[in-house]
């Protein structure tokens, strides 16, 4: 099965049901952690192939703690952090062992996730040959979502190796924000600026670009010159779609309707940056979601297009008040396979 949706009680519950849908419900992910999460170190982990996805939260959670979200090539062991596993990106919180939610702030995370109850979560999965992603999305409050997930790149061109990725989501908290706020950060954003360098998603570039180097890992983020992943290795800079770039400016303005029958989504690509020039490379794009305006679309909104499903979600809440964590029209779609 691809797809799974429902309530969670606590963080706890969430993430052990996104857990059974990884490794049983839709299948083909597996964990080091046992149970999964680990609820004594608050760990969690997932991993397929050349991506380790896991997750870190603090003790006593509250409600609206911090969880951090890492990228790793491969796992260790089960006594082993979410942050030192094997190649790590560098993105995401990782001082020994602990870590509070003001700390994982500081780089990727799902902000403000807290502990629940949650009244809806999405999981988006589909492993058809070359697709191979989870993509969720939770309600954390009433009419407040967040966006987290990892998988591999629709690849152009086989002359280069990786296209795993992973983004959390943080949202600027503050009442007057807007769309193009570089503080936020979820999916492979165009957006951020340096205070955003490890706060971003991360794609596997092992080898096959332009003056890559000992590169392993690429970062979505406006800034040219990247810090280092766990390894010492330079990240590279890579160039996303989802708020940034053609795709945005030519459609994200476009407004449809369910009764118009037309939907404005684009896809999110992602393209390499060689370091040496401004020359830039395409690397592919996300399957199976899209950036789209939600002016007059409801949250959790099923929509068919020709014969296909989609769920259309806020970036986070829904309004033009000026209230905190609000992202106005800005908006997410996931194709609904079943």
């Amino acid at each position: 099965m691809t797809f799974a949706t429902g309530s969670a009680t606590d963080l706890e519950d969430l993430l052990s049901k996104l857990d059974t849908f990884a490794q049983t419900t839709h299948g083909g992910w597996t964990s080091i952690y046992s149970p999964n999460p680990d609820t004594t170190n608050r760990w969690f982990e997932l991993k397929k192939g050349s991506l380790s996805f896991s997750m870190r939260y603090p003790a006593s959670i509250g409600t609206n703690d911090n969880v951090s979200v890492h990228h790793a090539t491969g796992s260790s062991s089960s006594a082993t952090a979410p942050g030192a596993h094997t190649a790590d990106s560098g993105n995401g919180y990782n001082v020994g062992t602990g870590g509070t939610s003001a700390d994982f702030l500081t780089e990727r995370c799902v902000s403000q996730m807290g502990n629940g109850p949650f009244p809806s979560y999405y999981f988006f999965a589909d492993g058809t040959s070359p697709k191979d992603y989870i993509h969720c999305v939770v309600e954390t409050t009433t009419g407040r979502f967040r966006h987290f997930g990892f998988g591999t790149l629709n690849k152009f061109g086989d002359n280069w190796v990786g296209g795993e990725y992973v983004y959390g989501h943080i949202q600027d908290q503050g009442t007057n924000v807007a769309p193009t706020d570089p503080t936020t950060q979820t999916l492979l954003d165009g957006l951020g600026g340096t205070a955003e360098l490890n706060t971003c998603a991360t794609v596997r570039i092992t080898s096959g670009f332009p003056n890559q180097g000992a590169a392993v890992w690429g970062c979505t983020n406006a800034i040219a010159t990247q810090l280092t992943d766990t390894a010492g290795n330079v990240r590279r800079q890579l160039h996303a779609s989802y708020r940034a770039g053609m795709e945005p400016q030519g459609f994200g303005s476009v407004v449809g309707s369910g009764s118009d029958g037309y939907v404005g989504g684009h896809k999110i690509s992602c393209f390499y940056r060689d370091p040496n020039n401004v020359r830039a490379y395409l690397m592919g794009y996300m399957d199976d979601v899209r950036a789209v305006p939600i002016r007059n679309f409801e949250p959790g909104e099923s929509i068919a297009i020709g014969s296909e499903t989609w769920r259309i979600f806020p970036q986070s809440i829904k309004t033009t008040a000026n209230v905190a964590s609000r992202s106005l029209f800005s908006g997410i779609m996931y194709r609904q396979i079943v």
